[in-house]
């Protein structure tokens, strides 16, 4: 292959349109997506075949399936364009300050906490940013959101180390779990009480804070205690709030939740000490990716509100 040749041939925007075939499946869909015309489409994918040389779509009735060939330019393509747009933003940003766009992944309590303070607080000072904040577990967010490169970063904790090849990892706190009750609860205003007192109780608990790993099972293990009888395994915080009002229910809630959060007037923390979390939170990005001063300054706010949360969570009292 006349590599240096071919280099100046290929253009960016058929680059495009063979991601946007791949992903459709078909020439029909991808130009609805694109706004172009079927033929317009398939004469785009041809032309890039005969400058490459190469077979890069296999096609059939059921639609257009990628070559060897098409899912290595694909996936390479998608790093090009990626880099493209992250450059387009950062000259906007030089070129406007406190404008730009920021796209980031947090798990459900760290939006409703850390993320929520810092864009309140990132918009004060720059109103013009424009934040898209997609909600997953952390493996979803990791392997779809931020190897796909549809957000800037993730903050989550993974569910175990090491992180996947390509992801790196800063350390912002290990959180701890904190368990509490509604304000109506029997318990509530009880100033000693121990997990052996909580068993007869109904828990919330989410999936992640059932497995082996959870500071829950790793103190219920620990005084030789098995999961409540009375369980109810979900994820969602607003679920959590519902049951709580009804003053029979015990569920746990991240400590890094509390400073931000203005839910002193839904629960009540119990005097129960839990172990921290084996992983950290931390901010997740892909190696080698350059991301826009825009983004860069958010996180220089994150870091700043998460500074107290490394001593707080780790050493606070009950």
């Amino acid at each position: 292959m006349d590599i240096d040749r071919i280099r100046r041939r290929v253009r960016l925007r058929d680059l495009e349109t063979l991601a946007a075939v791949v992903q459709a499946g078909g020439m029909r869909k991808a130009s609805h997506a694109l706004h172009l015309s079927p033929a317009a489409v398939s004469k785009a994918v041809g032309e890039l075949e005969l400058t490459l040389g190469l077979p890069l779509l296999e096609r059939g009735r059921r639609g257009v399936t990628p070559t060897p060939f098409g899912e290595a330019l694909v996936r390479r393509s998608k790093t090009l364009t990626d880099e493209l747009q992250g450059a387009l933003h950062e000259l906007a940003a030089i070129a406007e300050p406190g404008t730009g766009e920021v796209r980031l992944g947090s798990m459900e309590t760290l939006q409703a906490g850390l993320v929520a303070a810092a864009i309140k607080e990132h918009l004060r000072e720059h109103p013009g940013v424009h934040f898209t904040v997609e909600f997953a577990h952390a493996s979803h967010l990791i392997d779809h959101f931020l190897k796909e490169r549809l957000v800037d970063f993730v903050i989550a904790r993974p569910l175990s180390l090491p992180l996947p090849p390509g992801v790196d990892g800063e350390a912002l706190f290990r959180d701890r779990l904190r368990v509490v009750v509604g304000l109506q609860h029997p318990l509530a205003r009880r100033r000693r009480l121990d997990l052996a007192d909580l068993m007869d109780e109904t828990w919330i608990l989410s999936p992640n804070e059932v497995r082996a790993e959870s500071p829950v099972v790793e103190a219920l293990t620990a005084q030789r205690l098995a999961l409540p009888k009375r369980l109810v395994i979900g994820g969602s915080l607003q679920m959590r709030h519902h049951l709580l009002s009804d003053g029979r229910y015990v569920t746990v809630v991240p400590h890094s939740l509390l400073p931000f959060a203005q839910m002193r007037s839904v629960f009540r923390v119990l005097p129960i000490q839990l172990p921290l979390w084996r992983t950290a939170t931390m901010i997740l990005t892909l190696r080698g990716r350059s991301l826009a001063p825009g983004v860069l300054a958010f996180l220089a706010r994150l870091r700043g509100l998460a500074r107290p949360l490394r001593s707080e969570a780790a050493h606070r009292a009950v």
